[in-house]
């Protein structure tokens, strides 16, 4: 269980939902904690903090290049440098296309794409000078296919992924290895919305629009934080060193590649 002992990661959206589940996996397993998110950290810190183990809270947007600066060198100030960073910040909504605006597609794309690029432009020299260092981005299954109603989501998952794929390629000989864990339907509140939106869209009630995905996952359920959780502790361990540039589905059998 001490496979992260003494590695320092840096967990963005990390109050709720899969990033608090990937911090506090992450403290179990010996990590220190760097919790980052625009909302307040008060909960989930107290959480870590009840397992004994160090963390720091840090309120930021990740769309904000001063921000996740600062953020940064508080971080390596207060936890002596970064060793891991997991970018699980990520917004969501359900849209057909001909309702999309403009700023629908800013909102999701500068969270989720825009956030994983200035995240890792920043840390990415605090691995180097720690000799290497693992970078895990919480994608999604819409990041390989497509769904209707997500044409701005599933272009800032693509995006990514696209952004991983070259990163592992320009920072392999740097020691350090970049990957993307995709979920498929992991019940999160953001989740529970999602359903509620195609609800609203189609004219159905939302337990039918539960039933209906969850008919779909081979593995009959709907994910949980925990479960993504586990395979991004996985990929910041050293045993996934020889792993770089993957995406892996945490989705039940949704999609399979």
């Amino acid at each position: 269980m001490g496979q992260l002992s003494g590695k320092v990661a840096v967990v963005t959206g990390a109050a709720q939902s899969i990033g608090r589940g990937v911090a506090e996996l992450f403290a179990e397993r010996g990590a220190l904690v760097a919790l980052w998110d625009t909302k307040d950290l008060t909960e989930a810190k107290e959480g870590i903090a009840k397992q004994g183990e160090r963390c720091v809270a840090i309120r930021v947007d990740v769309t904000s290049r001063k921000q996740v600066e600062e953020a940064t060198r508080s971080t390596v100030r207060e936890l002596g440098g970064i060793d891991v960073l997991v970018n699980s910040a990520g917004v969501h909504s359900s849209v057909l296309f001909i309702d999309l605006t403009e700023q629908d597609w800013d909102l999701v794309n500068d969270v989720n794409a825009k956030g994983t690029f200035l995240c890792c432009k920043a840390v990415v020299n605090e691995m180097v000078k720690r000799g290497g260092g693992r970078i895990i981005n919480i994608a999604s299954d819409a990041g390989k296919t497509g769904h209707v109603t997500e044409a701005h989501y599933v272009a800032s998952k693509h995006a990514v992924i696209g952004l991983k794929k070259v990163l592992a390629l320009e920072l392999a000989k740097k020691n350090i290895r970049v990957n993307a864990v995709c979920p498929g339907y992991a019940d999160t509140p953001m989740l529970r919305k999602v359903f509620a939106e195609l609800a609203a869209i189609h004219g159905k009630r939302e337990e039918e629009v539960v039933r209906e995905i969850v008919d779909t996952i081979p593995a009959g359920r709907l994910g949980t934080p925990e479960d993504v959780a586990k395979a991004v502790a996985f990929l910041a361990s050293d045993d996934a060193d020889y792993i770089n540039g993957q995406s892996i589905g945490v989705c039940g059998g949704l999609e399979m590649h």
